[in-house]
């Protein structure tokens, strides 16, 4: 794939990889040796028509393979005909994991049902609303029967959250009104912000279009089961909208959603309360015993994670907790990539350069200097030596190509 691309897309990656960041839609390509555990990690998405569930943590050192893991994954799930949402857990910037609304909120901001790029919780609403129903299988058919009441929306069960049901049905109803979508979009990208705006929502997104389907719940019912909340009854509805994506993405076509969440520790370094780690440390293993999300999940962590974790707790006093669960996550680590593995990537990063930047590289530089190079940099003693090592690869041929140009 590598050999036919175009010099602008060549260009792109060797951006990418100066600044030591995977590229995104040539990840496969720039993962080089360990077939073996690529292929395992391919197998937690499950075979065709078993779609997975539980949770897995990836691990490795930050700057040499967590970001890569995750954009890996996220490849091969859309390949696979997953939706997928990427997290970046960020109690600084609101996503706290102790609060399901706001990791709700980001995983709504941040869904794909395909690498067109186009992310938001609409792209799944759409990818329901257009989906061919003559082209779905029967359980999926069936599934999205039930969701729309063949098209009447009725009341009904088949979604858990009723927050769902009401901006689904708004989504569909709307016949592509800018203003219902951009509210629906709003709603679920920042619930905290709508707590007090419950009339509005109600009036927006059900009231004014009640000549389009039969509505059998009274206005104030829509109150009084806080319909249009999302951090009530310990963020119940919070689960349940997030369970309700799987299931969507499965009504229409999909296989269903897979989660990554990025940054995980940032709940031992800015959760400042140890109640609220004690509950984003509940959050996690209710993903990994598949309890209240469905489908797969994937957490970047580093290799000393569960040390961490259970140190901070030990420390913090919450001598109670159950830490046993900690040794139940299941977990997956890259070997260390070998010079001869690193040799490889090495090429294909000089390859590409060169087609990025119309040199010739068999004419300035030998196999056996890139390997002396390879050896030089794998050296230095880092735990992020891999991504400085393709920082030093790139910042090399650059230097190259500096030299032809003077």
């Amino acid at each position: 794939m590598l050999n036919d691309i175009a010099p602008i897309f060549a260009a792109r990656i060797i951006e990418s990889l100066r600044l030591g960041i995977p590229p995104t839609n040539y990840i496969k390509e720039f993962t080089v040796g360990r077939e073996d555990q690529i292929e395992k990690l391919e197998r937690t998405l499950g075979s065709r028509g078993s779609a997975p569930t539980g949770a897995l943590l990836l691990k490795a050192n930050y700057g040499s393979g967590k970001s890569h893991l995750l954009k890996l994954v996220r490849k091969i799930a859309l390949e696979e005909g997953f939706a997928v949402s990427h997290v970046e857990v960020n109690a600084q910037d609101g996503v706290r994991f102790n609060r399901m609304d706001t990791i709700l909120g980001e995983i709504s901001r941040q869904l794909e049902v395909d690498d067109s790029g186009d992310r938001g919780v609409g792209t799944l609403f759409n990818n329901f609303i257009n989906a061919t129903t003559s082209k779905l299988d029967k359980k999926a058919k069936r599934l999205y029967d039930n969701i729309s009441s063949k098209g009447q929306w009725t009341f009904s069960e088949t979604l858990d959250s009723p927050a769902v049901q009401v901006a689904l049905r708004a989504w569909s109803v709307s016949n592509g009104e800018a203003t219902v979508r951009n509210l629906v979009e709003d709603w679920f990208n920042n619930p905290e912000d709508y707590r007090n705006l419950r009339q509005r929502l109600y009036e927006q997104l059900v009231k004014r279009f009640l000549g389009k389907f039969k509505e059998v719940r009274a206005e104030r019912t829509f109150y009084q089961e806080a319909v249009f909340s999302f951090h009530t009854g310990q963020h119940r509805q919070a689960w349940d909208a997030i369970s309700d994506f799987d299931l969507i993405a499965k009504a229409s076509g999909l296989r269903g959603l897979v989660l990554l969440f990025d940054e995980f520790e940032d709940v031992i370094h800015n959760l400042r309360r140890r109640d609220y780690k004690e509950q984003a440390f509940l959050n996690l293993f209710r993903f990994f015993k598949g309890e209240r999300f469905p489908g797969m999940s994937y957490f970047a962590v580093t290799p000393d994670f569960v040390e961490k974790c259970t140190t901070e707790l030990i420390e913090g006093g919450a001598y109670e907790f159950d830490y046993q669960q900690f040794s139940q996550l299941d977990d997956f680590q890259l070997d260390e990539i070998s010079s001869e593995q690193f040799f490889d990537l090495a090429k294909s990063i000089q390859s590409v350069h060169a087609k990025a930047y119309e040199w010739e590289p068999d004419v300035h530089i030998t196999g056996r200097q890139l390997a002396d190079l390879v050896d030089d940099l794998l050296r230095v003693p880092s735990p992020d030596r891999v991504r400085r090592a393709i920082q030093g690869i790139v910042e090399y041929f650059d230097e190259i190509l500096e030299s032809l140009d003077g």
